[in-house]
């Protein structure tokens, strides 16, 4: 693990518990948000429920929007944290500019190193930390955010699998709710714009399939 991996995850640490700390009400709130007035433990246990609080978590620390200027809980956390070093602060600035995006897995090398394309943003990434990629596969789809740190392109811990056949119901909703933004909050606004403002489509995607799978609609 990288250094700057390494620091920005003790970093978001940091943050969650000063959020737990001086914000407790306003999680309440954001959660409530989150999962559109739904609780998860109702419908997820186990691994995916545990996958659910740190996905959570992600969009609470890197996306959440706290206030009419556009503040989230890192922004908070910098101007209330006086020791934060200069490093520490160009590194968390960098993190939340971060987007959750739909990847796609096109190869798996023999060691490892797993290659990713961007559907969304039309990009590709790299991963090559082992312990994240071992178990991926060629096909496999899943929403994630992707930090550029340590000169290598690094995943968080927040992900939303998806079975690779739907995925056109996934892009499909997702463009629905891009064309809705455009229409009602910003007409110019870019894909880009749209996941930094809206990352937590892929949670109500994914909520759904749960809920209401496919197969099963009448």
């Amino acid at each position: 693990m990288g250094k700057e991996t390494k620091q920005l995850r003790e970093l978001f640490q940091d943050i969650i518990q000063y959020v737990r700390v001086k914000h407790t009400e306003a999680i309440d709130k954001a959660y409530t948000y989150f999962w559109d007035g739904e609780t998860p433990d109702e419908f997820l246990g186990g691994g995916a429920l545990m996958l659910a609080f740190h996905n959570f978590e992600d969009w609470l620390v890197f996306d959440h929007k706290i206030n009419e200027e556009g503040d989230t809980y890192i922004d908070l956390f910098i101007r209330d944290t006086k020791d934060l070093d200069e490093k520490a602060v160009a590194l968390l600035h960098r993190a939340k500019n971060s987007v959750m995006s739909l990847y796609e897995v096109t190869s798996v090398a023999k060691d490892k190193r797993v290659l990713l394309k961007d559907i969304l943003l039309d990009r590709e990434a790299e991963l090559s930390e082992k312990y994240l990629t071992q178990s991926l596969k060629k096909g496999d789809l899943f929403a994630t955010r992707l930090f550029r740190i340590d000169n290598i392109d690094v995943m968080s811990a927040c992900v939303y699998p998806y079975n690779p056949g739907q995925k056109k119901k996934v892009l499909a909703y997702v463009d629905k709710q891009y064309k809705r933004y455009i229409k009602n909050v910003k007409a110019d606004g870019t894909m880009h714009e749209y996941l930094k403002n809206y990352g937590d489509v892929f949670n109500l995607i994914w909520m759904n399939f749960i809920i209401e799978p496919p197969e099963k609609k009448a």
